[in-house]
């Protein structure tokens, strides 16, 4: 009898954990493409007030994937007497209002990444040359990156070109995972329901049959 009882209800609860499984794996699935480009870029330092300034950066890369060679940033920097640079792309971050919100832009095709940066630098102005590093947080795209999220790392070297506008060229290494969801259909909640009605029917029938 409890063999019996026992394949009565498995066929239900199975289609039911099966369900449950196919649902968690469509809405986690995703893809993971790996990204390493080199990049030769120009920045310019425009003072805005004081020893705040407005950071224009564009980088042209030979090897970068996924028509991804072209890079462009807005950010803003502070330097303090050390010759350190930091940079935010939000300029209320340093006080200075009616400029517009900084962005990093990957790719100028079909395919793009945008995004925002976390970035410091230092200046050797005996040498005239910099090294700076930081995160780009990739937080959407387009093409193959749509809904794109990642979190890439940077270090550049730059030499320094003094002036009214500073001016640094130099070498860019980006890298690192980027993550896109997949497009599936939105999971179905039709054979749970049904293999949950199955299981109610089973168990009317099995009350029926035990009251005659």
């Amino acid at each position: 009898m409890i063999v019996r009882l026992l394949q009565v209800w498995f066929l239900p609860l199975a289609l039911t954990l099966v369900s449950v499984c196919l649902s968690v794996a469509k809405t986690s699935a995703q893809t993971v493409y790996p990204f390493t480009g080199n990049y030769r870029t120009t920045v310019n330092i425009t003072p805005i007030s004081g020893n705040i300034s407005q950071v224009f950066e564009v980088g042209v890369s030979d090897d970068a994937p996924y028509g991804l060679e072209l890079y462009e940033g807005l950010t803003y920097s502070v330097l303090d007497d050390n010759g350190n640079l930091t940079f935010n792309n939000n300029p209320e971050v340093f006080g200075i209002q009616n400029y517009p919100f900084g962005y990093i832009q990957f790719g100028n095709g079909i395919n793009k990444l945008f995004g925002l940066s976390d970035a410091s630098a230092a200046v050797n102005f005996e040498t005239l040359t910099a090294k700076g590093s930081g995160l780009v947080y990739i937080t959407d795209g387009e093409g193959l990156f749509e809904n794109a999220t990642a979190t890439l790392l940077f270090s550049e070297n730059d030499t320094v070109n003094l002036g009214s506008t500073i001016t640094l060229n130099g070498l860019a290494l980006v890298t690192g995972p980027i993550q896109v969801p997949q497009k599936v259909p939105e999971p179905t909640t039709n054979m749970t329901l049904f293999s949950m009605g199955l299981m109610g029917a089973l168990w009317l029938r099995r009350r029926r049959s035990r009251s005659l």
